[in-house]
């Protein structure tokens, strides 16, 4: 969930990705010559992007940008091996280079398969009774994952022919299986997985909707930008649709997607809806439209969903804090500081805990622990900027205690946004507190021109309440806030 307190981290880049800065290092990343590659862009959409004012030459790519479409590009091109030679002069257009998937291990025989799927469904038989399972020591998938996965088994036994598709189907269930685990490092595991599977079947949908997944999670739980990630989340749902529009997964990933990155309140609905209809009993679809939706009036709603995301998949840590979060938010404060604690104890190195507890603090003027749960947050998420802010800002509370902290803080929010590295509206709730009234909504009307995604928070964020009487905030609030909830199908 977009943490409407903390907020995601800032836009710093992504690990999985390497930047290419002219045109022949982008032809030979591709393996192909400069007029083959700048025709490409003409003709095929090659994703190339141009440095403001620099002309037609200063142009840049970003490998995992044009990993993703060599992807796209393979069904409709003769695809050349991913063997060849760094030095080739194979110039045809029609000839597109694949990189070769990571090595990896050789998919499970037939029988473990049936095995693991015997054993996911009794653990969730076993889950159903359960309120507070362990969850350091639980690797047990979702409901929506359980049916996502029993479906490509039953899918993948009645093709056990063609090895490619096995192999495929391998890659992305252990996709999946990093992808639960929500951290830094197992998301761009399971980003690897899901492009290798997409490499030996790209016409499997749900590998498409793994890679949108990922991209959602990624801009929460590491260091992707979240315009980026979302655009990124679109096309792969889209692909997927394209593929199988049967699939609950890609309507509810597109919905989530949609909402956040592109303000669109009226498709989000209705893909949630859809997914709704398809598949009524995942888990994940209720959690993501409740917190898509979560706003003042949608509150009663949003808890409903939550509910029922809970009552799906009663061990899912991230259900459970993301409810205790909107409880929080809705006015039930020590009934969701109650169950956000309780998952932090439950699950000690899960982030959205640390994040949502700081920021609870914070509203409640409990600095130490704002300052605690801080650290821990920028620890679990290699967000050095977090790391150096809070640094700021317990050295300010040490010397002049409130006053200090949020002086510290400031200033040294102030320095990496002028960098670039922290998103105006973080900034903007700082001098909210502080009573900067006039600069907190300049930084928030900068990031409405931009279309960023982490202006979202100004929906139900405490600090950037504290501007709910100046006309301008009601001028920027009026288009981010969703419409009155719907009729959604049951």
């Amino acid at each position: 969930m977009p943490d409407p307190l903390h907020g995601p981290p800032p836009p710093q880049g992504s690990s999985s990705r390497s930047r290419l800065d002219s045109w022949k290092d982008i032809a030979d990343y591709l393996r192909r010559a400069e007029r083959t590659v700048k025709r490409w862009e003409t003709e095929r959409a090659l994703p190339i992007h141009r440095l403001p004012g620099g002309g037609h030459a200063s142009v840049y790519a970003f490998t995992d940008e044009l990993d993703a479409w060599l992807l796209s590009e393979k069904p409709k091109a003769t695809v050349s091996s991913p063997d060849i030679s760094p030095h080739s002069t194979n110039d045809s257009p029609d000839t597109i280079p694949v990189p070769a998937p990571s090595p990896s291990p050789p998919p499970l025989s037939r029988p473990t398969w049936h095995i693991v799927a015997l054993a996911s469904v009794i653990g969730a038989l076993i889950l159903a009774g359960v309120y507070f399972f362990d969850l350091r020591t639980s690797s047990a998938y979702s409901t929506s994952l359980l049916h996502s996965l029993l479906r490509r088994t039953n899918s993948n036994f009645s093709d056990s022919s063609n090895p490619e598709k096995k192999l495929a189907h391998d890659l992305y269930l252990r996709g999946r299986f990093e992808w639960d685990k929500r951290t830094p490092e197992s998301l761009n595991r399971a980003l690897d997985y899901f492009t290798q599977s997409i490499v030996h079947d790209p016409s499997d949908a749900q590998s498409y909707v793994g890679l949108a997944d990922t991209y959602v999670l990624l801009r929460e739980y590491a260091l992707m930008p979240e315009n980026e990630a979302y655009d990124r989340a679109i096309s792969a749902d889209r692909k997927a649709i394209e593929l199988d529009d049967s699939l609950p997964e890609a309507h509810r990933s597109l919905a989530f997607a949609v909402v956040w990155g592109k303000w669109d309140y009226a498709s989000g609905q209705k893909e949630f809806e859809r997914a709704i209809q398809l598949n009524p009993n995942d888990s994940v679809t209720h959690l993501w439209f409740a917190n898509s939706f979560a706003a003042p009036g949608w509150f009663p709603f949003c808890l409903h969903e939550m509910d029922r995301a809970q009552e799906l998949d009663p061990a899912s840590h991230a259900i459970l804090a993301d409810k205790g979060l909107m409880l929080f938010l809705s006015g039930k404060t020590n009934p969701g500081l109650d169950l956000v604690k309780q998952v932090e104890q439950t699950a000690p190195t899960f982030l959205s805990p640390h994040r949502y507890l700081a920021n609870m603090y914070s509203h409640l003027h409990d600095y130490p622990k704002f300052l605690a749960e801080s650290d821990i947050a920028a620890d679990l998420s290699h967000d050095d900027v977090l790391k150096a802010t809070t640094a700021a800002a317990r050295a300010g509370f040490q010397r002049d205690g409130e006053l200090g902290l949020f002086h510290e803080l400031y200033l040294a929010q102030k320095k990496f946004y002028s960098e670039g590295k922290l998103p105006a509206t973080f900034l903007a709730r700082t001098c909210a507190r502080m009573g900067k009234r006039d600069e907190a909504l300049r930084l928030l009307r900068e990031d409405y021109e931009k279309h960023s995604a982490v202006f979202l928070m100004i929906r139900e964020d405490f600090d950037l309440r504290l501007l709910q009487d100046e006309p301008e905030y009601q001028d920027l609030l009026a288009p981010v806030n969703p419409p009155p909830p719907g009729t959604v199908s049951r």
